[in-house]
């Protein structure tokens, strides 16, 4: 389903990355800050994975496109995948602004988070 900067979208992002976690390992997730750049058209979603992991999923709208991206903290700041694995395994990753290209973004950051068992 198309995700855009509105409240039922910010919803269906929260609910695709909770059941992604949830059926996959039932892992411990906590959502702890939303942001909207209203000026910008975008908002981000910020969880905690597994009590050790930080993550930001973004939606934002580019020329008349949505796009979706998700970020690692690292320290204080966030991360996109060509910076934090490489780039040719963050060309695997996905903008599609999507709860599809949300679950599969998820499965590569599970992939470089060493969870290969799920």
């Amino acid at each position: 389903m198309q995700l855009k900067n509105d409240i039922n979208s910010h919803n269906l992002l929260d609910e695709t990355i909770f059941n992604y976690y949830q059926k996959n390992g039932n892992r411990h997730l906590s959502n702890f800050l939303h942001t909207e750049d209203s000026e910008c058209n975008a908002f981000d979603t910020y969880f905690l994975i597994d009590r050790k992991h930080v993550i930001r999923y973004g939606i934002s709208q580019d020329r008349e496109f949505w796009l979706g991206a998700v970020s690692l903290a690292i320290g204080p700041h966030y991360f996109g995948a060509s910076d934090f694995w490489s780039y040719e395994n963050s060309d695997r990753f996905t903008l599609e602004a999507t709860t599809e290209g949300v679950e599969h973004n998820l499965k590569l950051l599970d992939e470089f988070l060493g969870y290969t068992n799920i």
